[in-house]
């Protein structure tokens, strides 16, 4: 899932892309220069290469980066639709792709709730000069986060829970 970094950087948007393993509330962010297929893609791939698991399934919204079935080419038609990039990305490395209802963001509660710690911990008490900035301080903010005890992990943090 992603969500818009809310302050503009020299009139430029930019997005932060999560993922939250709910077992262990282990995350990883990154922030991108859009909101493409191309960023989700390389978003995950990023996601297989940190995570100190393996990724059996991802759950995201509807968004046009992550999927054509509500939209496009999936709906024609045509007998074969062709898979979407991010499906064929998944496929590839046997992941499932489960997607939230439309108009149901409820369904990705572990991410809503982050994204909102995000807003109030993070984004509101930070200030960016530049995207290389806003990485980096969005890497430091996800390790402080990773290392943070959690009453939902009877006070063990992300990075514990990981290694039971």
């Amino acid at each position: 899932m992603f969500k818009y970094v809310p302050d503009r950087i020299k009139g430029q948007r930019y997005y932060q892309f999560t993922a939250i393993d709910v077992a262990t509330r282990w995350r990883h962010l990154q922030a991108y220069e859009d909101e493409s297929t191309y960023s989700a893609i390389k978003f995950l791939k990023e996601l297989l290469r940190v995570a100190g698991f393996k990724i059996q399934s991802v759950k995201t919204d509807n968004g046009a980066c992550f999927t054509n079935r509500y939209n496009g080419y999936y709906r024609s038609d045509l007998p074969f639709p062709r898979p979407h990039a991010f499906d064929r990305v998944c496929q590839e490395n046997n992941i499932v792709h489960y997607l939230i209802d439309p108009g149901k963001p409820q369904q990705n509660a572990f991410v809503e709730r982050s994204h909102r710690e995000d807003q109030e911990k993070f984004y509101e008490q930070t200030q960016f000069r530049s995207f290389q900035e806003l990485r980096y301080k969005l890497k430091m903010w996800n390790m402080e986060y990773n290392n943070t005890k959690h009453c939902g992990l009877n006070g063990k943090t992300p990075n514990q829970a990981l290694r039971l």
